[in-house]
């Protein structure tokens, strides 16, 4: 990412950086590489943003994410926005990519619509609805990317996809999900979406997603919490099937104590 910088000079920045990091106690050295690795940037990058945002995670990647871009690396401009035209669309008069050029987008990268790791590409563009990118989101989405074309994006699909593969590129694309799918200026997540969004993330993950989904539409049926999306992670990776280390007096949300004794 330094091209130019010379062995001995990129050893100075290296330590630099190192110094820099020792300084930052755990919690906020945790943050930089969550940061540096959902916004596929440098550790001085995320340090330099989460400084500026006081430390919230969320707002340091939001900024992020809606700066304007100072390099848009191998990508053209031209090619960015015949990209974004290929899929805009036409009968609305919001610039945007909709659901049907959504799902034109993911047949042109090779994936289907209902693959995970079209949630890494959307939090890759700072989308913050499900359904559409807006034309900001989605030629900013491919400049971050550094892919002007679907073949460009397509490529890189076996890089995204392996974010969903190790646990703290996961979590961040989990927790963003439950932003992304819920509605505008709602605080909880329909049930239906819910679940059709646990289904999507946790399959091959969590034997249990489906007995959990099941459990919450005859017992709940009504909107998920944001803590009880986070929990339900923290469960899954920490319960086994068989119930094994679940504390009946542990900090659980109360949905996850009753699936328990359901």
């Amino acid at each position: 990412r330094r091209a130019g910088v010379s062995p001995l000079a990129r050893g100075f920045v290296v330590a630099k950086d190192r110094r820099k990091m020792n300084k930052l106690n755990r919690a906020q050295k945790d943050k930089v590489r969550r940061f540096a690795a959902v916004a596929d940037a440098d550790e001085e990058v995320a340090l330099k943003i989460l400084k500026d945002a006081r430390w919230d995670l969320e707002v340091g990647l939001e900024m992020f994410f809606t700066a304007p871009l100072a390099n848009s690396g191998s990508t053209s401009p031209e090619a960015v926005e015949a990209t974004y035209a290929k899929y805009r669309a036409d009968d609305d008069d919001e610039e945007m990519v909709g659901a049907e050029g959504i799902e034109r987008f993911c047949e042109d990268i090779g994936i289907d619509a209902m693959d995970p790791v079209i949630l890494v590409v959307s939090l890759k563009m700072g989308a913050q609805a499900m359904g559409k990118y807006t034309k900001e989101e989605f030629t900013s989405g491919l400049r971050r990317m550094g892919a002007d074309t679907a073949a460009k994006i397509k490529a890189k699909i076996p890089e995204l996809r392996k974010e969903l593969e190790n646990d703290v590129g996961f979590k961040d694309v989990y927790e963003f999900s439950f932003g992304f799918a819920k509605d505008l200026n709602q605080k909880s997540l329909p049930l239906e979406t819910a679940c059709g969004m646990w289904k999507v993330l946790l399959a091959g993950k969590w034997d249990l997603v489906d007995e959990w989904c099941e459990f919450l539409e005859k017992e709940h049926g009504k909107p998920i919490t944001h803590d009880t999306w986070s929990q339900a992670l923290e469960f899954s990776r920490q319960i086994g099937v068989d119930m094994r280390g679940y504390d009946p007096a542990g900090a659980w949300p109360y949905l996850i104590d009753e699936f328990v004794e359901h």
